[in-house]
Parts: C-alpha cells; structure tokens; sequence
C-alpha cells in the first residue's frame, strides 16, 4: 500500500471492474463519503468508480479494495494510517473522503453501509439494501425489493408504477421519509412513527399512546398489492401521490 507524506495531498481516481459470479451478491462499505449506484446492464459485470480526496491531516491514505468471494463481491473504502496499518477511524478534523460511482448489473442483489454519506440508487434493477448513520437515502426509477435505513438522516424515495411484488421496506430512528408514488399503483401501506403522518392517500389510524411509535396507519393504494412498510421512532412520514406521465 503506498503511504503518503504527512500532510494534504491531490485527489485521485481509482476504478474496478470485472465479472462477477451468478448467484452471488455485491456488497460496499465505505464510511468516507457518498455511495451512488446507477443500473449497469444484464451482463453480470461490475463497474466501480472512485474518486479519492487525500486530505489527511496525520499522512494516512484512503484506498479502494475489492475482494471476491464465494458468495460475493465486497467494495470497501480501507483508511491506512501512515505506518501501513488499517486504521478506520480517522481523527477529528481530518477531511478526507472517498465518494463511489457503482454500475450494478441486473439481478444481482447489492448491501450498502455509510456513516454520514448520500446513497442514492437511481434505475438500479435489482433488490437493494442501503444502510446510513446520519447520511440521506435516495431512490428513484428502482426496479426491486428495497430495505432501507437511516438514523437520523432524511429518506427520499419515488416508486414506479408496479415495478416490483417484493416488499419494501423503509425505516429511520429520527430521521423523515417521504414516498412518492403514482396512484395508479397497488400497493398495501404501512405506517408507524411518533412523529407526523403526511399523505395523499386516505388513512386508517390506530394510536397506541403508551408505546414508541405511538400510533400507526393503514393504506391502500389502487388495488393493494405490493407491501410498503415504513417505520421510524419520531421521524415524521409522508405518502405522497405523483402523477403518471401520459404518454399517448
């Protein structure tokens, strides 16, 4: 692993990309900054992009690592200190960051974990679990099954009209989220926060006042369908309604 001399140093650039094996699934883990996922095609290739800001205050060095397994293909951030040791937490002050550009091929089912960086999928085809401390979550145009969770940061999420039956499935500890969907999808909704319900949608209601979440609500969106689970401790949650292009 090259080390760098103590103090700041350039950006760099850094890719992979390669086969990877069917049956098998991607996962990334990058505490350093933002994870953006793009549909890479049905051809089972991987293509990962970085763009690496050395900016250390202590000489250490930020690099992209990927290692492939039996069952899966992992992407990790790895911070080195200056000796040539792993050293993942990187002192106060220090502002390098790593951010990732990843071509997920279709069907191949991908984890990824940050601390306070965006993860945002956009026409990604397949399912899909985004974890973030106190970063914000993004999907748009997925095509899968979605669990997701954040903290205390925000969730933003717009549905395609009956782009998947696999559950989905949205939840924060603090943090907001919002659902856009077309009301000519089916859907079948749940809802459970401390915090605000928004919606489009009619709601059923049950309060539970002794309990965190303290209530929780029911929707139905067309004909039912899909189910959509969104839950956080005091987060509030809205269920808004967006309008299907017309095409004709």
């Amino acid at each position: 692993i090259p080390i760098h001399a103590q103090g700041p140093q350039a950006m760099e650039r850094d890719s992979w990309s390669g086969p990877i094996a069917p049956g098998s699934s991607i996962r990334v883990d990058n505490t350093f900054g933002d994870v953006r996922l793009r549909h890479g095609g049905a051809e089972g290739n991987l293509e990962v992009a970085a763009i690496l800001q050395q900016l250390s205050i202590d000489g250490s060095k930020l690099v992209l690592e990927t290692e492939i397994t039996d069952d899966a293909t992992v992407v990790t951030i790895v911070r080195y200190d200056i000796d040539g040791n792993v050293d993942q937490q990187a002192p106060r002050g220090d502002k390098a960051r790593a951010d990732l550009a990843i071509m997920v091929p279709k069907g191949f089912p991908i984890r990824v974990e940050t601390k306070n960086g965006l993860i945002e999928a956009r026409g990604v085809r397949t399912d899909v679990d985004l974890h973030t401390a106190y970063g914000t979550i993004r999907i748009v145009k997925h095509q899968g099954g979605i669990t997701a969770h954040t903290e205390s940061g925000p969730m933003e999420i717009t549905l395609l009209s009956s782009a998947t039956e696999k559950r989905m499935e949205f939840s924060s500890t603090t943090g907001p989220i919002t659902v856009f969907t077309p009301s000519d999808s089916n859907l079948a909704v749940t809802m459970s926060t401390s915090g605000a319900f928004i919606t489009d949608f009619s709601l059923t209601v049950e309060h539970r006042d002794t309990e965190e979440p303290n209530k929780t609500a029911a929707a139905v969106v067309g004909n039912g369908g899909s189910a959509l689970d969104m839950t956080s401790k005091r987060g509030d949650l809205a269920l808004r309604r967006v309008v299907t292009p017309n095409t004709d």
